[in-house]
């Protein structure tokens, strides 16, 4: 193998590491077989559609295709689908009539529920294992990394304009 085809690496192992991470969460299959019968009728985008509507509340269809960095066709085929399973009601936008925003009935809220539940189930799983002092200090490394990379993005955005 030349040098030119050799994989790329990054030199922090925490980019790394979180990069790694984040290529198994959020690769389809992992996100399918993790939700296993609860989602088994739910394409990747829906369950991540469902996901955000969870954490986020209610949304339009453009604010979800940003926040998925999917295709607005996408985000609305699949708002379409959860709609006519009873998961979400698309009202009008008060913002932009032109717009709707999705918001998760009761059933769409129990389906997103149980999709929190089996995250958490997993990580139960991952750290039954570990010293609660391991999974105490983690936690609170990862907060205050997850604080740290906002307040990173929101530069970013300032710098450009935004």
């Amino acid at each position: 193998m030349s040098a030119d085809e050799r994989p790329l690496h990054y030199r922090s192992p925490v980019v790394e590491t979180m990069t790694s991470l984040l290529t198994v969460w959020w690769s389809p299959q992992f996100q399918r077989d993790i939700v296993g019968d609860d989602g088994r009728d739910l394409s990747t985008i829906e369950i991540r559609m469902l996901w955000t509507l969870g954490s986020q509340g209610p949304s339009r269809g453009a604010e979800l295709a940003e926040a998925l960095s999917a295709s607005a066709p996408s985000v609305s085929k699949a708002a379409a689908k959860l709609h006519r399973a009873g998961l979400v009601t698309r009202e009008p936008s008060p913002s932009d009539q032109r717009s709707h925003t999705l918001h998760l009935t009761a059933s769409g809220r129990a389906v997103a529920q149980r999709l929190y539940d089996v995250g958490d189930e997993m990580v139960t799983e991952i750290f039954a294992s570990w010293p609660g002092a391991d999974v105490e200090a983690l936690s609170g490394l990862l907060e205050r990394f997850a604080s740290d990379s906002q307040q990173y993005a929101r530069r970013l955005r300032r710098t450009r304009g935004e």
